[in-house]
């Protein structure tokens, strides 16, 4: 806490606090057009594609380091399974833009819009799997027990579920759409 906030009057402290419990303000909503929802899916694909590559180089580069074959051989097919995982993550998060180039160049229509909003999810999706299991495999390499990391590997998906998954569909709900 705040020198501020522990140095206010009980009174001051109690409006402070009430400030923090209150709910947020009803959401403006604005509707966009086409152009600016194809504009919008394209920032978020641009955004997470570099992260998802990073993550596959990676994966590529620790089947040519010692460590890896030192890993259970069930271990290696689990680096496997993440690393296809992540090929896929990226085929669908590039799927929106060859889809559009190649069959709707001159036009931004719904079902595009709703194809590359289902692909970024299914991307995000086979990401948040992916990385549970990369959790998994480094607190093996680090040496905890394999039901250990498994809980880690499952607590680190279920945090990205929480958050990229669970929390905007509570959120869609609450506003009724």
């Amino acid at each position: 806490m705040s020198s501020e906030f522990m140095g206010a009057s009980p009174r001051s402290r109690q409006s402070t606090e009430a400030a923090l419990v209150r709910p947020p303000p009803p959401l403006e909503v604005e509707v966009v057009s086409l152009k600016e929802e194809a504009r919008t899916v394209h920032e978020e694909a641009r955004t997470v594609l570099p992260g998802i590559q990073a993550l596959f180089g990676f994966q590529l580069i620790a089947v040519f380091n010692r460590p890896f074959f030192d890993l259970d051989p069930n271990d290696r097919l689990v680096h496997l399974a993440a690393l296809v995982l992540v090929a896929i993550a990226i085929g669908l998060i590039m799927t929106p833009a060859a889809y559009h180039r190649l069959s709707e160049p001159d036009v931004v229509s719904r079902r595009w819009i709703m194809l590359a909003s289902r692909d970024i999810a299914w991307a995000m999706a086979a990401l948040m799997v992916a990385i549970g299991l990369d959790v998994y495999l480094v607190a093996v390499m680090i040496q905890l027990a394999a039901v250990q990391a498994a809980l880690l590997g499952a607590a680190a998906s279920s945090v990205l579920a929480w958050l990229w998954f669970a929390l905007p569909l509570l959120h869609r709900r609450a506003a009724g759409r």
